[in-house]
C-alpha cells in the first residue's frame, strides 16, 4: 500500500476483474473491491445484515447481493434495497497509472443517524436481530442510553394504544421494564441481551388513532373536580369501560396538579375484589408505574393512560364458584387499619401454613390473622416471597413442576411492596389477599409444606477456597441440564459461605444466553430485588436454589447468545469477515 493524499493504493487493476472481487485491509477494516462494467467500486466487505463477506456476493446491473441472506445494495451508493438492514458503506475510488486507490478516511457514505434509522426499522418490524444490532452499535458509539430508551417508550405508547389489548400491553410493559432493570445489573458489555428483550417489547406496528382530548369543564375556564373524575374512574373500572378511564386520566393530566394522585387511584382500582384472579393486573400496573417514575409523564403519557385504562377496564368474565366465594370473603373481611409502619411479631409458620392450606377461607384468614397480630405489609410480603422461593426450590420435576405458577406467587408477593410504596398500606393490605389467592389457586402442586427456617441448616457445604470451581460446576450443571443435581449444588455453594451475589450474576448470564431467558426474565428480576430485600431471612438461599433449578429444567441448546455476539462484533467493527479471510 502507498498513501497519496487521503487516498490509499490498495491493488492494481489486474487484480480486480469482472466477477472476481478482491478483499483488502485498510486501516484495520476489510474492504471489498469490485470491477463492474469497466468501473471500479469499493465497499465495506461486511454485509450490514450479519457480517458475511460481500466478496462472496453477486453483482448484477449495479446491484450487489449478499450470498447468505440475499440482502441487496446499490454498488455505487451503498443504499440497501431490503427492509430491516442498514446501508452499506462505500468509498471513493481513483485509478492512477493502473493502480486502484481508495479513500476510507471519509468514514463511508452512511448518514450520521443511520443506526437510529435502523432502530426505528427494528421497532416497526419487531425483529430482535435488527434491534440487537442497532442497540449494540448505538451503545458502542456512545449514544445516550436515555435518548434511545425515550424513543422506545414513545413508540411503545402508540403501539400499545393502537394494537394491543390489556393483557398484551401489560405484558410488554413488564418485559420492557424488567429487561431494562436486569441490564442495569451488569456491565455495559453484558447488557445487550436484556436490552434487546426490552426493545423487542416496545416494538410493533404503531398505527394511527384520532387525537384524544380532555373533557371540557362545566363552564369556560372551569375544571372537572378531582373527586368527580376519580369517582368516574372507579365506576368505569367496575363497569369494564376502559375508554372512559382513559378519558378521565387524560383530563386529570390536562388540568394539572394531580399527577401524584393518579398512581394511588389506579392501585385502589386494581385491588378491588373483582380483580382477585386477574393476576397480571397488579404486577404489570406496578411495572407501568416504575416506567412512569423513570421517564415522566411527558414521555410516557400515552402508554400509561392507555395501558392503565385497558387493564383496569378489562373484561373479566363470570367467576366460578370458588372465585365467587373468594370475592365474597374479601368483601366481607374487616381488614385491620393499623399504622403504615406496623411491624409487630407474628406467627410466620401459621401464616405460611394457612396460605397453602388448599382452603380459600383458611388462606384469607391467615392474612387477616397476621395483620391483626401486628405484622407489617413488608413483613408479610417477605414471608410470601420466601414461601414461593422455597416451593420453587423443592417442586418435583418428574411431572409438571409448575414453574410459571410459582413465579407468579413470587412476583405478586413482590408487587405488594410496590403497592405499599405507591398507594399506601391500606391498598397494600388488600393486595396481600390478591397474592394469597395465587397460593390457594396453586393447590394442585404436589409440594409438601414445611417450616421455612428449616432450610438454613441443610447442606454439607464446600471446602474454603473452592468458590471458582464450585461456580463453574453450577454453570456447567445448568448448561448440561442436570436438574436433579443443581439444587443440591447451589445449596452447597451457599452453605459453604460463598458469594451469593456473584452466583446470582452468573445465573443471570446463563439464563439470558438461552432462548428460555424470555420465560425467566421476570423471575430473574424479582430474585435480584428480593435477594437484597430478604437478607437475614433463614430461607433466603432458596431464591437462588429455585432459580437455578428452573434454569436447568427449561434449558434448551438453541440460544440468543450467538446473535448477541454477532451484534457486539458489529459494534466493535469485528464481523464474520474474519472467519472467511
Amino acid at each position: 500500500m502507498s498513501v497519496n493524499g487521503d487516498f490509499v493504493r490498495v491493488a492494481s487493476v489486474d487484480e480486480v476483474t469482472e466477477g472476481q472481487p478482491k478483499a483488502v485491509r485498510v486501516e484495520g477494516r476489510s474492504v471489498a473491491l469490485f470491477q463492474h462494467r469497466g468501473r471500479y467500486y469499493a465497499t465495506d466487505n461486511q454485509c450490514p445484515h450479519m457480517g458475511y463477506p460481500l466478496t462472496r456476493g453477486i453483482v448484477r446491473d449495479g446491484v450487489l447481493t449478499c450470498d447468505w441472506h440475499g440482502y441487496s445494495y446499490d454498488l455505487g451508493g451503498g443504499g440497501c434495497f431490503t427492509g430491516g438492514c442498514d446501508d452499506l458503506d462505500t468509498y471513493p475510488v481513483e485509478v492512477r497509472d493502473g493502480e486502484i486507490h481508495i479513500d476510507v478516511g471519509s468514514g463511508g457514505s452512511r448518514p450520521d443517524d443511520a443506526h437510529f434509522l435502523l432502530l426505528e426499522e427494528g421497532l416497526n418490524n419487531g425483529d430482535s436481530w435488527t434491534l440487537s444490532k442497532a442497540i449494540a452499535i448505538l451503545l458502542a458509539r456512545g449514544v445516550s442510553e436515555g435518548e434511545t430508551l425515550e424513543k422506545l417508550v414513545r413508540h411503545m405508547g402508540r403501539y400499545a394504544a393502537t394494537q394491543l389489548d390489556a393483557r398484551q400491553a401489560g405484558n410488554e410493559v413488564a418485559l420492557f421494564v424488567n429487561g431494562l432493570a436486569v441490564a442495569r445489573r451488569y456491565e455495559p458489555e453484558e447488557r445487550l441481551i436484556p436490552l434487546m428483550m426490552a426493545a423487542t417489547a416496545a416494538s410493533g406496528r404503531a398505527g394511527d388513532r384520532p387525537p384524544l382530548r380532555a373533557l371540557p369543564g362545566v363552564a369556560e375556564g372551569d375544571t372537572v373536580p378531582y373527586d368527580k373524575l376519580a369517582g368516574w374512574v372507579r365506576y368505569f373500572s367496575e363497569d369494564k369501560m376502559w375508554e372512559g378511564i382513559e378519558k378521565c386520566l387524560l383530563t386529570l393530566r390536562g388540568q394539572g396538579g394531580h399527577d401524584d394522585d393518579i398512581p394511588p387511584l389506579l392501585f385502589e382500582c386494581a385491588v378491588a375484589p373483582h380483580f382477585i384472579a386477574v393476576r397480571d393486573n397488579l404486577r404489570n400496573l406496578g411495572y407501568l408505574m416504575e416506567l412512569l417514575d423513570e421517564f415522566g409523564w411527558e414521555t410516557s403519557e400515552e402508554l400509561v393512560c392507555n395501558t392503565a385504562a385497558k387493564m383496569l377496564g378489562r373484561g373479566r368474565g363470570v367467576p366460578g364458584d370458588l372465585l365467587r366465594e373468594a370475592m365474597d370473603l374479601f368483601e366481607e373481611t374487616p381488614i385491620p387499619d393499623d399504622p403504615d409502619e406496623a411491624s409487630g411479631e407474628f406467627d410466620e409458620a401459621a401464616f405460611v401454613d394457612g396460605l397453602v392450606s388448599g382452603n380459600v377461607r383458611t388462606t384469607f384468614d391467615a392474612v387477616t390473622r397476621a395483620l391483626k397480630e401486628g405484622a407489617g405489609v413488608e413483613q408479610l410480603a417477605t414471608s410470601m416471597v420466601m414461601l414461593a422461593a422455597d416451593r420453587m426450590a423443592r417442586t418435583p420435576v418428574g411431572m409438571s413442576p409448575g414453574w410459571g405458577d410459582l413465579a407468579w406467587e413470587m412476583s405478586l408477593a413482590s408487587a405488594v411492596r410496590t403497592v405499599n410504596r405507591r398507594a399506601g398500606a391500606g391498598a397494600a393490605r388488600r393486595a396481600l389477599y390478591h397474592a394469597a389467592w395465587q397460593f390457594f389457586d396453586d393447590r394442585w402442586l404436589n409440594i409438601p409444606q414445611r417450616r421455612l427456617e428449616a432450610e438454613a441448616a441443610s447442606g454439607n457445604g464446600t471446602a474454603p477456597g473452592e468458590e471458582d470451581a464450585a461456580l463453574e460446576r453450577i454453570v456447567e450443571a445448568i448448561e448440561s441440564i442436570q436438574v436433579r443435581r443443581i439444587g443440591r449444588m447451589t445449596r452447597d455453594y451457599l452453605n459453604g459461605g460463598h458469594d451469593g451475589d456473584r452466583l446470582l450474576r452468573e445465573l443471570g448470564l446463563v439464563i439470558l444466553s438461552d432462548d428460555n431467558g424470555w420465560d425467566l426474565l421476570h423471575t430473574l428480576r424479582t430474585v435480584f430485588d428480593e435477594w437484597e430485600r430478604c437478607a437475614g431471612h433463614p430461607a433466603r438461599n432458596q431464591l437462588l436454589v429455585g432459580l437455578s433449578r428452573w434454569a436447568a429444567d427449561t434449558r434448551r441448546r438453541i440460544g440468543s447468545q450467538s446473535a448477541a455476539a454477532t451484534a457486539q462484533r458489529f459494534a466493535r467493527g469485528e464481523t464474520a469477515v474474519e472467519l472467511y479471510e
